[in-house]
């Protein structure tokens, strides 16, 4: 089984949220799936923002 997790991170500096969804993504490989791909980008502009995403696998499902 596959899933596909956008995560974004923006700069302090710009009065950003603390959750980027890199939560989710630990949460997932603390319990055994593993990252099959990341592809990121800028986010707009900003050198301080980019976006990505996260392909995890998990072989037992």
């Amino acid at each position: 089984m596959e899933k596909i997790i956008w995560v974004k991170s923006n700069s302090k500096m710009l009065g950003a949220k603390d959750d980027d969804g890199l939560d989710i993504v630990n949460k997932y490989l603390e319990e055994g799936w593993k990252v099959k791909h990341i592809s990121a980008c800028a986010l707009g502009d900003s050198i301080y923002t980019g976006q990505a995403y996260i392909v995890i696998e998990n072989e037992d499902i």
